[in-house]
């Protein structure tokens, strides 16, 4: 958690520390990205960094907190029952990320290369922790379509929230490897991930639903 002291900055100061210590996170690792070379362009010295948090790690942490929490806005915004079955409120979810990630490209990013981050050797621990609350969201999401009777029982709910999870993954890394977004490319333009990109998202979203569909509903 930040310290008081950086609580305390005029909104602008802290935007525009946020915003440098994004954009490091977002095209290098944990253990790449340079406190030094952030404060250097900050003008500022690199003490008052640990004047503002207790170190390089609680920084992180507080990064992910940040744009975790600009993400939830969006989607937290639509809810499950206002939808008649689960992939239409699936590919909206995509729809509301898309949002996101216009108008929070910072963000977005930084979010885009945090698996990347939490692969690094001095912090990888954290990553078993946080991708098990991240999967726990979508065991959630399973165990609903179960109960309502919507998604087939026979198949454990930990077995189908990971393969959710899964897809969302996938989704993202056929796009970056089929080159229609380069997260690297276009974070130097200062654009968001999927610029330009919505038709080319959900098309996709919608083939990987059309696989999907059949895995998990109920017959």
């Amino acid at each position: 958690m930040p310290k008081e002291t950086f609580i305390k900055l005029k909104e602008e100061k802290k935007k525009q520390i946020t915003d440098a210590f994004l954009r490091e996170f977002a095209v290098k690792t944990y253990d790449e990205a340079s406190i030094s070379m952030v404060v250097k362009q900050l003008g500022i010295a690199k003490g008052s960094v640990y004047q503002y948090f207790n170190d390089k790690l609680d920084l992180f942490m507080y990064l992910v907190g940040e744009s975790v929490a600009v993400k939830s806005r969006y989607t937290a915004s639509l809810k499950r029952e206002d939808y008649s079955d689960f992939w239409t409120y699936f590919s909206d979810l995509y729809v509301y990320g898309f949002q996101f990630d216009d108008e929070n490209p910072l963000q977005s990013h930084f979010l885009h290369n945090l698996t990347q981050n939490l692969n690094s050797p001095s912090i990888k621990h954290l990553y078993n922790e946080l991708l098990s609350q991240v999967v726990t969201g979508f065991e959630k999401m399973a165990e609903y379509e179960v109960q309502e009777g919507l998604f087939r029982s026979d198949i454990p709910v930990k077995t189908q929230g990971f393969f959710l999870y899964k897809i969302g993954i996938s989704i993202q890394e056929q796009l970056e490897v089929t080159g229609v977004i380069n997260p690297k490319e276009s974070i130097k333009t200062q654009q968001p991930v999927y610029f330009g990109k919505k038709n080319d998202l959900m098309e996709v979203v919608a083939d990987y639903i059309k696989l999907a569909k059949p895995a998990f509903d109920k017959n």
